[in-house]
């Protein structure tokens, strides 16, 4: 038997290879064609959300520079459409230090409540949470305080947390705690 083969020979080869595989390639190209296309979509689509974000976190950033009341349309507008983004949590915290400073303490918990519940970001959840610690400390709340206060953070926070149990503790008139804290 021999090892060369006629060029029909080749070609009958290669149109029974293209029968049994040719639709598997063309569906393989059509996939990968579609998720490239599917791919550069999704980038565009994230850079121009996170441009009109940044957009509007700047708009409310300069218009809060005013008062807070003026920003607000635009932080609702982030927190609404833009959640997902950094900006978004940003804003929130921004307002509610805007809030606190004012002694709008309720609406600095609203706030920082919105960062809690809704940010996937974990330092944006923990840096919330410390926050509320501090403001519910400013309402008189320290039970409420101490619980926040108490959850499980990175080891970054332990001495800020410690000051901030200190003062709890000071302000419960808990001499003895506030010491070790």
């Amino acid at each position: 038997m021999t090892d060369y083969q006629t060029d029909d020979e080749k070609v009958e080869e290669l149109k029974a290879w293209w029968k049994e595989n040719g639709t598997s390639v063309i569906v393989g190209i059509a996939l990968a064609v579609v998720a490239l296309f599917g791919w550069e979509y999704w980038k565009e689509w994230k850079n121009n959300t996170a441009a009109e974000a940044s957009s509007l976190y700047t708009q409310a950033s300069n218009a809060a520079k005013t008062g807070i009341d003026k920003a607000l349309p635009d932080i609702k507008k982030l927190q609404d459409s833009y959640s997902s983004t950094p900006y978004a949590a940003i804003a929130s915290l921004k307002a509610a230090q805007q809030y606190a400073e004012q002694g709008q303490y309720e609406q600095a918990v609203s706030a920082l409540r919105w960062v809690i519940d809704e940010q996937s970001d974990e330092g944006f959840r923990n840096l919330a949470n410390v926050r509320l610690a501090r403001v519910l400390l400013a309402m008189k709340k320290l039970d409420e305080a101490l619980q926040v206060v108490n959850q499980p953070y990175p080891a970054a926070y332990q001495s800020l947390l410690e000051e901030l149990k200190g003062d709890i503790y000071v302000a419960q008139n808990k001499p003895t705690e506030a010491r070790a804290a």
